[in-house]
């Protein structure tokens, strides 16, 4: 493990990554003692360097002697923004809220981020495209962090025990084909694919399908209403239909939430369907201790089936954290502003990118992952683009939950896609008001 630690070591220190900013701008040259809070998702272990707040506090204390920092964890029992939503409503919003965009995109305003361009000191590390999505009106009020896509996790154990070989550049009918193959071959035991719709949490595992089939949530940008009926969304909702009753998903999809879903992908028992490879190691090492299983199953990634082999590439869901500094128009913001600067350094991104598998949303990060898998998703990501589901729109935490409570009722076939898609498109205008 040293040996390792220091090989990464070597690639931080040859790109000079452990250099502050040389560029000097808004500070607070004072050893008074100033406390600020940080709500944060979960803190990266980089092991023999420790956690990221380990490194980044530290550095912080350094400049600001007098300086504490108080670490707050987001609740994420069911994937809600319960915790900022309480701290807000009890008049004690965190300095800084580093969260995934799901949630902290919510907080991207004007009347309530601070104006980061006088205060991250390293800004010319970010391309231009990459800040964009995080201004309003011209100024930067978000730092976006190393981010993840998902890709369609492919079984190979599965695909050598149905005898089928996932084509390249395959399609909705080639999905089909294995999927019954699976049905034929299992009867039950385990499924083509993973489905649920008992909670909101996940919901991008489910919700790329609409990408395979052309579906825009929205156009060029525009997050005044969606495009989801208008593009076709109607076909998602038919397929979904058609899985459960060709039972090429589990019976009880319409109850399961996100959950069942991954311990059902750990155990083996969804051939092909939406995953993370940096969830892998985690939930494969509690389907083990569980005794579910002995050893991981072979497994690749590849693309979401396109509806038609003559349609375009299938764009992939990506997301990355962000953090937000509250404006509280005191010393605090330059605390907690340079916080966040060091939480996001070329050191950390390099060391996140190099163990996690993350992709860096800076320029200036020389590592690249060291796990074949990512770079199979990196390589999708690259050559069929991203997947807009809106989530740097400050509205996007209310118009998430809107799906789940309608693809129940899908499920279980209590509407057809025409009044199901109808609905959700009309629940998504009226929550993006």
């Amino acid at each position: 493990m040293k040996r390792f630690a220091f090989a990464i070591l070597f690639i931080v220190l040859a790109a000079g990554l452990f250099a502050a900013p040389a560029t000097e701008t808004a500070t607070v040259e004072s050893a008074e003692a100033i406390d600020i809070t940080v709500l944060h998702a979960g803190q990266a272990n980089l092991l023999d360097f420790g956690t990221d707040f380990d490194w980044a506090v530290d550095a912080v204390k350094k400049d600001f002697p007098g300086a504490t920092v108080e670490l707050l964890q987001v609740d994420l029992a069911d994937g809600s923004a319960l915790t900022i939503t309480a701290m807000l409503a009890a008049g004690n919003a965190p300095n800084v809220y580093k969260d995934t965009l799901v949630r902290s995109s919510s907080y991207i305003l004007p009347d309530y981020a601070l104006a980061l361009d006088d205060y991250i000191r390293d800004l010319d590390a970010y391309l231009p495209s990459t800040l964009a999505p995080f201004r309003r009106d011209g100024d930067l009020l978000a730092l976006p962090e190393p981010g993840g896509a998902q890709a369609m996790a492919i079984n190979l154990d599965m695909m050598a025990e149905i005898g089928y070989t996932v084509p390249e550049d395959w399609t909705i009918a080639d999905f089909l084909e294995m999927a019954e193959l699976v049905r034929i071959k299992y009867g039950g035991e385990k499924w083509a694919t993973g489905m649920f719709a008992g909670n909101q949490s996940g919901d991008y595992l489910i919700n790329n399908w609409f990408a395979s089939f052309g579906v825009d949530y929205y156009q060029n940008g525009d997050y005044s209403q969606t495009t989801i009926a208008e593009t076709g969304g109607a076909i998602v909702h038919e397929f979904f239909q058609l899985l459960m009753s060709n039972d090429y998903i589990r019976p009880d999809a319409a109850t399961q939430v996100d959950d069942d879903y991954v311990l059902d992908w750990a155990k083996g028992d969804l051939a092909a369907t939406a995953f993370f490879q940096t969830w892998t190691g985690y939930y494969f090492g509690v389907v083990m201790d569980a005794g579910y299983i002995d050893r991981p199953f072979d497994y690749t990634f590849v693309p979401f089936p396109k509806a038609l082999a003559s349609d375009g590439p299938v764009p992939t869901y990506y997301s990355s954290g962000a953090m937000v500094v509250h404006d509280t128009g005191t010393d605090e913001d330059a605390v907690a502003a340079r916080l966040a600067e060091y939480l996001n350094s070329p050191m950390i991104q390099a060391l996140k990118t190099y163990i996690g598998g993350q992709m860096p949303s800076r320029t200036d990060v020389m590592a690249q992952p060291a796990d074949p898998h990512t770079a199979e998703i990196a390589a999708i990501v690259a050559a069929n683009g991203i997947f807009d589901v809106g989530l740097t729109n400050a509205k996007f935490g209310a118009t998430r939950p809107q799906h789940f409570p309608i693809l129940q009722k899908v499920l279980n076939f209590e509407m057809t896609p025409e009044e199901s898609i109808k609905a959700y498109n009309d629940a998504l205008n009226e929550a993006l008001k």
